[in-house]
């Protein structure tokens, strides 16, 4: 009965029912279901993520209703991007069938081929569906908009602390108390994004496109103003979370998008390494030092990471487990003495694995897997890049550069964090991903031919002929 009373739940189920009428209309039916993604994938991932026990994203709901049941665009839409789909999807069959066999955990199994793999139906759902040109500026003004409103929700948390945060909006559905769910909430934002990794992870994507539109070519003074403001609140936001690997692809987004506008921008990138190796040796001394003062008294803890250990973890995951270990299971390090191994055996919950985005995708697919997710990511920016540069809307060109250069910051991220399979992580990226491939088809497509009406020649007398 307490899901009742839940905010979330109750704002879901009118904007559904309102969804429903609207549907009956199908020319604006798009731009509902847009709108409708595009605020819970964005601006709140964490609210109502689950109901009770059942493990299905809100999101992936009304994907299920709408391009199953009401959809009407032809199917394989991108048929040549598709192939690379296919070919992750057998590795990934592949992984499921070694798993189950080797004893892997069933419902273990099934959340994880759902997180990397089923989330990537967001793609073809959103690149088929949203393919007018007013879908694309509708999605990049919203997103556009709900990441000042995260920021600037994210900034408030710092100043005013935990009180500000709404549990039913900014950790789960369950109206947990917010207070004693992490340490890092005293020290650290996490907006509605519920974890401080992700939020930054997010908010990376944003900083690039910010930052395309203050050195693109071809803008307004007032969109470089408007892209200046975006930047600085997302920028605010990020140091305030916390998170290294955010603050740190604060230097390398950037510094991407500035190459792509001028090639001399290379010459700030010793500049850029010295303020590196001076100012992060102190956020991560004060990193620790306030994980120790959130403990308590007495509590001491190893300053050593174990993710400056992932190089030779892969190393030796290569060696143990080349094919992966399958969906369902898991590799834990095993220490004997002074030496240590690796361990494979089922997983109790999703959660057990690296805190490695690729090295947990690589403990599970092995070879395999990695080169042929790496494969497909690699087309995948290929082809917004090659289509990015022939789009003549200079606003829609900026956005698009710039979402690619925060996508391979957040590929960074992913490195010493596993926020793909968070809410605001995975189903982000494929959600936006196909966005971007909407808008090049979009925006690169010839118009429809204008058959020039000519005036018609005047009617000559036409004379019988006697034969």
């Amino acid at each position: 009965m307490d899901l009742i009373w839940d905010p979330v739940i109750l704002a879901l189920f009118c904007l559904t029912v309102l969804c429903g009428f609207v549907a009956l209309r199908p020319r604006r039916r798009p731009e509902v279901w847009l709108l409708l993604l595009t605020v819970l994938l964005f601006g709140l991932p964490r609210a109502g993520f689950v109901m009770g026990q059942f493990f299905l994203p809100l999101p992936l709901t009304h994907v299920i209703v709408e391009w199953l049941l009401l959809r009407k665009t032809s199917v394989g839409t991108h048929r040549h991007l598709a192939r690379y789909f296919l070919l992750y999807a057998l590795v990934a069959g592949f992984g499921l069938v070694l798993g189950l066999s080797t004893g892997g955990t069933r419902l273990v199994a099934f959340l994880e081929i759902s997180f990397y793999f089923f989330a990537m139906g967001l793609f073809f759902y959103t690149s088929e569906t949203f393919r007018q040109r007013r879908h694309f500026y509708l999605f990049a003004h919203l997103a556009l908009g709900i990441s000042v409103a995260v920021s600037l929700y994210g900034i408030a948390q710092k100043f005013f602390g935990s009180s500000v945060l709404v549990p039913y909006v900014t950790y789960t559905s369950f109206g947990q108390d917010i207070s004693q769910i992490s340490y890092s909430i005293k020290t650290r934002v996490l907006s509605s994004y519920g974890d401080p990794n992700v939020l930054a992870s997010q908010l990376v994507v944003f900083v690039g496109i910010s930052m395309a539109l203050i050195v693109g070519r071809g803008l307004s003074s007032g969109t470089r103003m408007l892209g200046l403001f975006i930047l600085a609140v997302n920028v605010v936001c990020i140091v305030f979370t916390g998170s290294r690997a955010g603050m740190l692809c604060l230097a390398l987004v950037p510094m991407i998008i500035l190459y792509w506008r001028s090639k001399w921008a290379i010459l700030i990138l010793p500049v850029l390494l010295g303020l590196g190796i001076l100012w992060l040796p102190s956020v991560v001394e004060s990193s620790l030092v306030g994980k120790v003062s959130s403990m308590g008294p007495g509590i001491m803890i190893d300053p050593g990471d174990l993710r400056a250990e992932f190089p030779s973890l892969a190393w030796r995951l290569l060696q143990a487990v080349p094919l992966g270990c399958g969906w369902g299971n898991t590799v834990t390090m095993q220490v004997t003495g002074l030496n240590w191994d690796f361990m494979m055996r089922p997983a109790e919950v999703i959660w057990m694995g690296f805190n490695s985005f690729w090295l947990n995708l690589f403990s599970r697919l092995g070879v395999p897997g990695l080169v042929t997710f790496v494969l497909l990511l690699v087309v995948l920016f290929r082809y917004v890049w090659a289509h990015a540069r022939m789009v003549q809307d200079a606003w829609v060109r900026a956005f698009l550069i710039g979402a690619l250069a925060g996508f391979i910051g957040q590929s960074v991220i992913w490195l010493v964090n596993n926020t793909f399979m968070l809410p605001g992580g995975g189903l982000n990226f494929w959600f936006t991903m196909g966005m971007l491939v909407a808008g090049c088809q979009a925006f690169t497509e010839p118009g429809y031919p204008v058959e020039l009406m000519r005036p018609m020649a005047p009617m000559r007398s036409i004379r019988s002929v006697r034969c």
